[in-house]
């Protein structure tokens, strides 16, 4: 953490996410190896607008920060990110050796300084955060997880990055940077953080549906590849497949773990099919304000919300729980989880099994929406930050997201195939689809200023309650809450 009075150039590049098919395939600038000591080489392949595998080049040019120190604020995140060493994790290294290529060719030297910022510690990471603020203190850049992040740009602890001034070298037209949170969460021109490649978090954490293909077989179901391709993969259909395959294999007349379901999922993740079925929580009206929206209120998501309580209660095919022994154990046909699932717990699993997005509404529908759960890393700059710093604090953003745009992501693309047990060209695919088709909420980003209602349809579910009863009883806090944050991040731009 640096003072104010430090009058060095800040480089702040934000970063953010690129689910783009070349994104997972896309090759390091640096011609990354290890020579036969082990030692790490990141030298720089010259020339051209894109590198010699047809991957684009950032557009920085030659900078040299006299070896200064850039601090960085981060997290206690579930998955490696920010400060690691090299050694036997092939995605650790390519952390590593994004990190080391930055400092090369910035000459900088990057300070990571880590610290509580989990789900459970909202309020410490923005205590934090104030208490430096309150003391003219800064970090050149904070990244931790989305609500910890979005309750600090609520509190009017982050600058907004659409009026950085002139030495700003963040390029949000780039492929590394994530379009759609820039969208769904400004206002006007303002918005107060970002991700994207840069977040190793991010690349596995979309929601998608694990099928056991084995237990599906053996059933005479039809694989739901085949229904992807026949754009048959709907709501109804995986509806259809769940029914009656519930079986009370402990013999208890409780539906539990020890059971066998058609559909398993966290209460938290049960939002995602309303999201599959082109049903946000939280859109932008005409006059660019924040407003629930009219299908997540209304018969839409009425309709859907009734259909999986009826499967649940009637043959209980479904089940909430987010026990993920429930599918690796051979117990359920379908588990809603994240898409990084295969690369971190699926590789003792003996059974042949596939992934596939939440299913559409119906055939009418024309893309696929894959959430992004919350665990993800956003990206920001303080509000004091000095303005001689922002340069300095953009360049090593951007620099950032572009090399792990080519250094990082496809490692751990690749990696994630390596340990599926299913490595047909269709599990590929299905991996490419549910990255390209990733949405961000802003419901779910600003959680505690919304009420949570992005976990209230699960809740629902879990308590065996009707969305309508909700809805009808709660929906009119929620919409006061969204509109004052509305209110709250444009009275912040304009100070």
């Amino acid at each position: 953490m640096k003072k104010q009075k430090i009058f060095v150039r800040l480089l702040l590049v934000t970063l953010a996410l690129s689910f783009s098919l070349s994104s997972f395939f896309a090759c390091s600038k640096k011609g990354d190896a290890t020579d036969a000591d082990g030692e790490v080489s990141t030298n720089t392949e010259e020339g051209g607008e894109y590198d010699k595998n047809g991957y684009l080049r950032d557009s920085l040019p030659e900078l040299d920060y006299q070896s200064d120190v850039v601090t960085v604020l981060c997290w206690n995140s579930e998955h490696s990110e920010f400060e690691v060493e090299y050694g036997n994790n092939t995605v650790d290294n390519a952390i590593y050796k994004s990190n080391k290529s930055v400092e090369e060719r910035l000459n900088i030297k990057l300070s990571y300084e880590k610290t509580l910022g989990d789900v459970k510690h909202t309020g410490e990471y923005k205590a934090k955060v104030t208490n430096a603020f309150n003391g003219g203190e800064y970090w050149d850049v904070i990244a931790s997880y989305t609500r910890s992040t979005a309750i600090c740009a609520a509190g009017g602890l982050l600058k907004n990055l659409g009026a950085l001034g002139e030495e700003n070298y963040l390029d949000f037209e780039k492929p590394w940077w994530s379009q759609d949170i820039i969208n769904k969460t400004s206002v006007g021109n303002a918005f107060y953080f970002c991700t994207g490649d840069i977040s190793t978090n991010l690349i596995q954490m979309t929601y998608c549906m694990y099928f056991n293909a084995e237990m599906l077989d053996d059933m005479n179901i039809q694989s739901p590849y085949t229904y992807v391709e026949n754009n048959q993969w709907t709501l109804e259909t995986l509806q259809t497949i769940c029914k009656n395959i519930y079986w009370d294999v402990n013999e208890n007349d409780i539906a539990d773990v020890g059971d066998r379901f058609g559909l398993v999922g966290a209460y938290y993740a049960y939002p995602a099919i309303l999201h599959g079925c082109d049903v946000p929580i939280v859109q932008k009206n005409s006059a660019g304000s924040f407003v629930v929206n009219e299908s997540y209120k209304g018969q839409k998501a009425q309709h859907i919300m009734d259909d999986i309580l009826a499967v649940m209660v009637s043959d209980k095919s479904a089940f909430v729980d987010n026990t993920l022994g429930i599918f690796t154990g051979g117990k359920t046909a379908f588990f809603i989880t994240e898409s990084g699932t295969g690369l971190n717990d699926l590789s003792t699993v003996t059974f042949e099994y596939g992934c596939v997005p939440c299913p559409k509404y119906d055939s009418s529908q024309t893309e696929y929406y894959s959430t992004v759960r919350q665990p993800v890393t956003l990206y920001g700059i303080m509000a004091n930050l000095p303005q001689e710093r922002v340069g300095t604090a953009t360049a090593t953003l951007e620099c950032l997201a572009s090399q792990r745009y080519r250094q990082t992501t496809p490692v751990i693309f690749e990696d994630c195939m390596k340990h599926l047990r299913s490595t047909s060209v269709q599990m590929t695919q299905m991996l490419q689809l549910i990255r390209d088709t990733a949405f961000f909420d802003c419901a779910r980003i600003y959680a505690y200023e919304t009420k949570y209602i992005c976990d209230k349809p699960g809740n629902c579910l879990q308590d065996g309650t009707t969305w309508a009863n909700y809805v009808n009883g709660k929906m009119g806090q929620v919409e006061a809450a969204v509109n004052s944050l509305s209110t709250t991040l444009l009275s912040i731009a304009m100070q």
